[in-house]
């Protein structure tokens, strides 16, 4: 006999947000593009650690400002156009150090390979940036609802996903699924991870693929997650 579920493995994130990956972008991007400055000897990021304080500044702030809840349409409107120029001074300085990270790589010798594999670094920070602020302007600006396949949910772990189980008290986790499938002793026989795949997509491929490898199982067991009428 086997038994097939899935579970998720939560990755080290914190809750994503799109001002708050903006944020870890635009850091990351000025960190490295800082130590790059210092290798090819120019001094045009010295002022690196300022720049992170003041673009978290403005992070801080556009974090704080809440719609408000008011009935008087003045206030509510008043309140929406101090969270969208608030947003709108949080992306022009994040597009500002963005060309200026940009220069910076155009500065950089390409033969070197160590600056090479910064420079990659750096650009991979800098397309995660813009990804967040087109986020940000479709969102805020455009008052446009984002779809899920749009979002990204840590710069750091891509591969991190929006997981919604229906567990009680759980509404989401973010991490990956993964299934095994054990014998009825508790042994793991195989185990797939799961990504942009759901319980339903994966039940016929793990019995195929553990009687090739293992045995011939009697029987399966499946929770509910896994039924799919097709």
């Amino acid at each position: 006999m086997g038994r097939c579920d899935s579970f998720v493995v939560e990755t080290d994130v914190h809750f994503p947000t799109d001002i708050n990956l903006l944020f870890d972008a635009v850091r990351k991007m000025i960190q490295i593009a800082a130590i790059i400055s210092q290798g090819i000897g120019t001094s045009m990021w010295r002022q690196s650690a300022y720049n992170i304080k003041k673009f978290k500044r403005l992070y801080r702030i556009v974090q704080r400002l809440k719609h408000s809840t008011s009935k008087d349409e003045k206030k509510k409107a008043k309140k929406a156009r101090q969270i969208m120029d608030a947003h709108k001074a949080y992306i022009e300085l994040a597009e500002k150090y963005i060309l200026k990270a940009k220069s910076t790589i155009e500065m950089m010798e390409s033969s070197d390979i160590i600056n090479a594999v910064r420079a990659q670094e750096l650009q991979t920070y800098i397309n995660f940036a813009l990804w967040q602020i087109d986020l940000i302007k479709r969102r805020v600006l455009q008052d446009e609802k984002i779809p899920h396949r749009d979002k990204i949910f840590s710069i750091f772990e891509p591969h991190t996903e929006w997981i919604s189980k229906g567990k009680a008290g759980v509404p989401q986790e973010l991490g990956l699924r993964v299934c095994i499938l054990e014998d009825q002793y508790g042994f793991i026989l195989h185990h797939r991870v799961m990504e942009k795949e759901t319980d339903d997509k994966v039940a016929v491929a793990m019995v195929r693929s553990d009687t090739k490898q293992i045995f011939w199982p009697q029987g399966m067991q499946f929770d509910k997650g896994f039924y799919n009428p097709w």
